[in-house]
């Protein structure tokens, strides 16, 4: 067992015997080779992304394999970090939550669906349960259409970030809860790079919708929208927009959108489409709408008259002045400028709209008392690097920034907080702290980070990219996690995930991401009564609060991310993507090796290792091991003193007292062992002993479970006969082994039989006529058999072959109806068929042939007569019995002359001496 454990790929790689980047990817290769995609890393899971199918690995059945487990008790699985948070809620009533991390790509959306189905299929079925887990469930569907998008890494990449919390009663029945969701990438509403697309609603909308509805929304096919045909992607192998929009449109039904709310969103979806087809021309300096018929298009989707709209686009309203002096200008755009307003005011729109689905899924979730304990899932979207990064990106990658920074001082501060409490020293490790870089991020003090510096560059009126690459040359110049990029426009940071250079050029209008006021204006011009509601800030021009920026916004949130998350007991899910190409079974070991270095997956080995490989609490060691050691096991001294029996266990293994204290310690609820191979020693001892018991307990429950086969067997047919037919003293004592021709071995009967046929009956007996022929008798499920045995003789030797079997005659289970015995003590059993075709036996074995029978027809009749009517050539001829006068009828019976003598037996009333075995 250790050498196994050595060798082969580890379930747990705190175990490892290669504690090294190289070692780590060996291991997670192996198993991903195999369909292994999860590994622990202590209390972490590492999940690689299969990029195909793995149903056995997520059955219902595999679902419940995991209900109630230890983590040790079954194979790493999703299944089992969800089963472990729910059963601290249900047991403690502790909050739970899971981070899980990774690139885009790497599967992380797959992930937390996994984890919310396993606690939807584990909660009950009450009508406000049901409810809540219709909620979770169809909340999937509804947020990966307006949120996920395809990408060159992902085909369903999360757009944005969400973090469910999910409340439960004490019960453990969930009763509510909510999503916040962060930062959606709503430019990509209005511009994809090549072999991308926008986000799958419009695409599922365009597939899916009916023909009364695509008129109604005038919807052509993707290909004919600017907003969606720039990624030149617009349909993707291995999505069903189809099926997709069907999931949808249920989910809206869950969600309770009535039909007018789905009508409005569907609308403004339209609207969005073809707002993106409007042609700008300038003529000095002033903008028009050039294709008049796709702005009707627009104006009528959004319920708003073609003029407004085209002044709304085209125009921007400029105030001068103050109080009573004030004027307000409605000034032309240049083409350009129009072209910025429409765009703008689309994403405006999206994102909104985006906003208000989340909030209807708030709405059916419902949210309960603060003081409920909560299950959280954190699906936030993955480091990114592009060819070309910007401002998205720098976002993306400061949250990712930020929760590394919290699985570091989590992890840590747990390690060091559990060697405290248990009295062990503490050995610190080396690690990568990432705090550096988020402060270069975020930080307000000197350094200045990069978001400061932005909002200080856009907080005056002439923002530029140019002023804000200055502010971050003349600040940030000798930081040493800042450089300087390639590009005369772009700068650099050193990520926990290695470098990104990021282009500046469109950083401050992102950042300010301020919508004029003239837009908000338009919106509410609508007589659509959800775009209205979706503009509820005042369009007034004289509102002199200073907007908040992209980036104080996502600061702020990702704050109140790390509070939420700390209120709760963390678990965390690393997820890893085995190459770019989105295949299975393709293990890139040089890019799955440079996720294992940024997740930090050597590191945490090294902290779960850097006192000792394996803790475990004493009850469950004691448990597992006890069988290793003779003080331990089958009796044991240490009963209800783990901790002793731990030691004792441990000691066992012949470790001195002076070596003690460098194997393992005794903290004051766990055990700690330094080195993996003394958990091998132990895991081959237990094996060891383990089989010999087990070989042990197997043959007396195989004994136990033939012997009560043989009472009931025996009983059934002994039962049958009694008081009705005189015994012979070998027939009570006779044991029954059902097959006495060694039939598994005659590959001849077996052929004739037919192959695996399940046979319970196999012997020779003589098959009576006006004389005797010899036969093989075999009973199985389906038929009764009776094969003729022909001598086989060398004519030119004269020496004897092997048998030659010949079918005689064969009777269906069907078609047999029951037999007909006499009422001597002979040997004679007649079968009987549904077509009056009978057959008389003479074997020594007729009460076990009647057990057998009774097996393939219970409600077979059992007749006794001294006359029987068998069928010969299809004429009838009777067979007497009769008693022998002088009782020198051999045992069995004289058969002679179509009569048969039969000696005097022991009695009607003769019956075995049945024992029932112990159960």
């Amino acid at each position: 067992m250790a050498q196994i454990l050595k060798t082969c790929a580890l379930d747990d790689m705190v175990m490892l015997k290669d504690v090294s980047e190289n070692g780590i990817s060996s291991n997670l290769k192996k198993r991903y080779e195999t369909d292994q995609i999860y590994t622990y890393i202590g209390h972490v899971l590492i999940s690689i992304n299969p990029y195909k199918s793995i149903p056995e690995l997520f059955s219902v059945d595999r679902m419940m394999d995991y209900r109630g487990k230890n983590r040790i008790e079954m194979p790493p699985h999703a299944y089992a970090v969800a089963d472990s948070m729910y059963q601290s809620i249900v047991s403690d009533l502790e909050s739970q939550c899971v981070i899980i991390s990774g690139e885009s790509g790497a599967g992380k959306t797959e992930v937390s669906k996994i984890i919310m189905q396993y606690i939807s299929q584990n909660c009950g079925s009450l009508e406000e349960v049901i409810r809540v887990k219709d909620a979770i469930l169809d909340s999937n569907p509804l947020l990966e259409a307006f949120g996920n998008a395809k990408t060159i890494r992902n085909n369903n990449s999360s757009r944005f970030g969400k973090y469910m919390e999910i409340q439960f009663d004490r019960s453990g029945q969930p009763v509510g809860g909510r999503v916040t969701n962060y930062l959606l990438e709503s430019s990509r509403v209005v511009v994809q790079s090549k072999n991308e697309r926008s986000f799958h609603i419009f695409y599922e909308m365009l597939s899916g919708a009916d023909g009364q509805m695509k008129e109604r929304y005038r919807l052509l096919d993707a290909s004919s929208y600017h907003y969606l045909n720039q990624g030149n992607c617009t349909v993707v192998d291995e999505i069903d927009d189809v099926s997709d929009w069907k999931d949808l449109l249920h989910a809206l039904d869950t969600m309770k959108f009535s039909e007018k709310e789905k009508e409005e969103v569907f609308r403004l979806l339209a609207s969005i489409l073809w707002a993106g087809n409007l042609e700008f021309s300038e003529q000095n300096e002033e903008s028009k709408i050039s294709n008049g018929d796709c702005l009707d298009h627009v104006a009528s989707m959004l319920k708003i008259d073609a003029a407004v709209c085209h002044d709304g686009f085209c125009k921007r309203t400029i105030q001068t002045g103050t109080g009573g002096r004030s004027s307000i200008y409605a000034v032309p755009q240049k083409a350009d400028e129009a072209a910025y307003s429409r765009d703008a005011f689309a994403k405006a729109v999206y994102s909104r709209l985006f906003d208000y689905t989340v909030l209807r899924i708030n709405q059916r979730l419902g949210w309960k008392s603060e003081e409920l304990p909560i299950l959280g899932i954190l699906d936030i979207y993955g480091f990114e690097v592009f060819e070309s990064n910007g401002f998205e990106q720098l976002c993306i990658n400061y949250v990712n920034e930020k929760l590394q920074q919290i699985f570091i001082n989590l992890t840590l501060k747990e390690e060091q907080e559990e060697y405290e409490r248990e009295g062990i020293k503490w050995e610190p490790i080396k690690f990568f702290n990432n705090k550096i870089c988020c402060d270069l991020i975020e930080s307000r003090q000197n350094p200045i980070g990069i978001f400061t510096l932005l909002d200080d560059v856009c907080n005056f009126p002439q923002a530029s990219d140019e002023k804000f690459l200055s502010k971050l040359k003349e600040n940030l110049a000798q930081h040493q996690f800042f450089k300087l990029g390639s590009a005369a426009n772009s700068f650099c940071v050193k990520h926990y995930a290695g470098d990104v250079e990021y282009s500046t050029s469109g950083f401050c209008d992102k950042n300010k991401d301020l919508l004029f006021n003239d837009l908000i204006q338009l919106a509410k011009c609508s007589k659509i009564e959800l775009l209205v509601s979706l503009f509820p800030e005042s369009a007034t021009t004289d509102d002199k609060r200073r907007p908040t920026t992209a980036s104080f916004k996502l600061k702020t949130s990702c704050q109140q991310l790390v509070d939420s998350l700390s209120k709760s007991h963390p678990h965390y899910i690393r997820c890893i993507k085995p190459n770019d190409k989105k295949q299975s079974r393709n293990y890139n070991d040089t890019r799955c090796l440079h996720q294992i270095k940024y997740l930090g997956l050597l590191e945490n080995i090294k902290v779960r290792r850097a006192g000792y490989a394996y803790r475990q609490v004493y009850d469950r060691f004691y448990y597992r091991y006890a069988i290793c050691s003779d003080g331990t096991w089958p009796t044991s001294k240490y009963a209800g003193r783990f901790r002793e029996g731990a030691s004792a266990i441990l000691d066992s293994l012949g470790i001195e007292p002076a070596d003690k204290k460098s194997v393992y310690e005794l903290g004051k609820t766990k055990v700690f062992i330094r080195a993996p191979e003394t958990i091998f020693s132990l895991e081959e001892i237990r094996e060891q002993k383990t089989f010999s018991y087990a070989n042990c307990i197997q043959r007396y429950f195989m004994k136990n479970a033939y012997d009560r086969l043989m009472y009931v067997i025996r009983k059934s047919a002994n039962d049958a006969i009694r008081g009705k037919k005189d015994r012979r003293q070998k027939s009570l004592d006779r044991l029954f082994l059902g097959d006495y021709i060694s039939y598994s071995e005659n590959f001849q009967l077996k052929s004739i039989v037919g192959k695996g046929v399940k046979v319970f009956f196999a012997d020779v007996c003589n098959y009576v006529q006006k004389k005797k022929i010899r036969l093989v008798i075999i009973i199985s499920a389906n038929n009764i058999h009776l094969i003729e045995i022909v001598a086989n003789k060398d004519k030119a030797t004269n020496k004897t072959k092997p048998w030659v079997y010949q079918t005689q005659v064969r009777i269906a289970a069907a078609d047999f109806k029951g037999v007909v015995l006499s009422e001597f003590a002979d040997n004679y059993i007649c079968l009987c068929t549904a077509a009056s075709e009978n057959y008389l036996i003479e074997t020594s074995k007729k009460t076990e042939m009647i057990a057998h029978l009774l097996k393939i027809n219970p409600h077979m009749s059992i007749e006794f007569r001294n006359c029987i009517d068998i069928t010969y050539k299809k004429k009838s001829i009777k067979i007497t019995f009769a008693s022998d006068p002088k009782n020198s009828a051999p045992d069995g019976g004289l058969y002679k002359k179509k009569k048969v003598l039969v000696s005097r037996g022991l009695g009607k009333d003769a019956y075995p001496n049945l024992v029932e075995p112990r159960n």
